[in-house]
């Protein structure tokens, strides 16, 4: 297999990653040691600055309300289904067309300028109510410099329709609110059938003190590893067993709220990590006390980076197992990736686990 310009900079890398115990936010080529060849990929399409399809983005859109939309961290989108109703005053009788509006974003890895789309649906279900028709969106982004709207177009007839228009913050640290509405126009008469709110927007550069970025903080945010992966199978396995072991399940994903777990909750650099490490190493030490050996790390479920940790839990609300110690100083590596490049998450705010297979 032919290894890309990052891959052999994964490998080159590894050693120094591995060997890294700060709690700061990585580096660039710290995180590429610790990423599998597919998240390689998606970090190059991202620092190409790649968006994915509108199919992928919106393959799960649903007409549903705003806080149900589809959506991560770094993306949403929005659908709604509307009848546009028309009088042609050319035969004299009313015309209808239905007409489904996605409203969509894909925030970049880093940076607070985004790019704002809509993609508008019309099919005419009696007469030719979309002929001639006007279409333009209008975006109201609350705390945005560039004030620029969507380009109008006249339309011949039923079909799809793009609109993108780019956004940027006016401060690297604030939250911000967008609202679209879709105006239609014939024979002078504007009609706006269609209104919808993007999620809040928050773009701060707490999380990391290399660079600012922007994320959907209303989503949750969840963490994954997977038990088929082999670097880091061996953390998966016990993370998995901890998860349904523990009382209250923590941090256990479910898209269903019912059956998630209490969620876990970030904790920045300080010295409690520390503390929280060396308190699960005594519980390694107390419980397996003949287990321990060469290339063998302590592994911690809640992990030390959050307010659930060892030194802030009972005994009984942590579990610890011997692991492999680059398994679990890569999980490590990936889990300050998803703190302050994927999800940025702040300190105290909740995160999830989930586990695949």
């Amino acid at each position: 297999m032919k290894l890309t310009p990052l891959a052999l900079a994964a490998t080159l890398c590894a050693f120094t990653a591995h060997a890294q115990e700060d709690d700061d936010c990585p580096s660039d080529a710290q995180m590429i040691a610790t990423m599998s060849f597919a998240e390689l990929d998606r970090y190059e399409a991202d620092m190409r600055e790649e968006e994915p399809p509108f199919e992928e983005l919106c393959k799960d859109a649903t007409d549903k309300d705003e806080e149900d939309a589809t959506g991560s961290r770094r993306h949403y989108c929005v659908k709604r289904t509307a009848r546009y109703v028309s009088y042609n005053t050319d035969i004299g009788a009313e015309e209808y067309s239905d007409i489904t509006m996605y409203d969509y974003a894909y925030l970049p890895r880093t940076g607070t300028t985004w790019t704002h789309r809509v993609r508008v649906d019309i099919q005419d279900v009696l007469g030719e109510a979309s002929k001639g028709l006007t279409v333009a969106p209008f975006l109201y982004c609350g705390s945005c410099t560039d004030k620029q709207q969507f380009q109008m177009i006249t339309i011949g007839g039923p079909g799809a329709y793009d609109f993108a228009v780019t956004v940027r913050m006016d401060t690297e640290d604030g939250r911000t609110s967008q609202n679209t509405q879709l105006i239609l126009t014939r024979f002078n008469v504007d009609q706006t059938p269609i209104e919808m709110s993007a999620p809040e927007l928050r773009c701060e550069r707490l999380a990391t003190k290399q660079y600012a970025g922007c994320r959907h903080s209303a989503y949750p945010a969840v963490f994954e590893l997977s038990v088929s992966n082999p670097d880091v199978d061996e953390s998966a396995k016990h993370l998995r067993s901890a998860q349904e072991a523990l009382a209250g399940n923590p941090g256990r994903w479910n898209p269903d709220p019912a059956l998630r777990g209490a969620a876990l909750t970030r904790l920045a650099p300080t010295k409690e990590i520390e503390k929280n490490r060396a308190a699960s190493v005594q519980l390694c030490r107390k419980r397996f006390p003949d287990s321990a050996a060469p290339g063998l790390n302590c592994d911690e479920y809640p992990f030390a980076a959050t307010r659930q940790g060892a030194a802030q839990s009972p005994a009984e609300a942590m579990s610890v197992r011997y692991i492999d110690a680059a398994d679990n100083k890569r999980v490590g590596g990936l889990l300050k990736g998803f703190y302050c490049t994927h999800a940025r998450i702040l300190d105290g705010e909740p995160f999830w686990v989930s586990i695949k297979e």
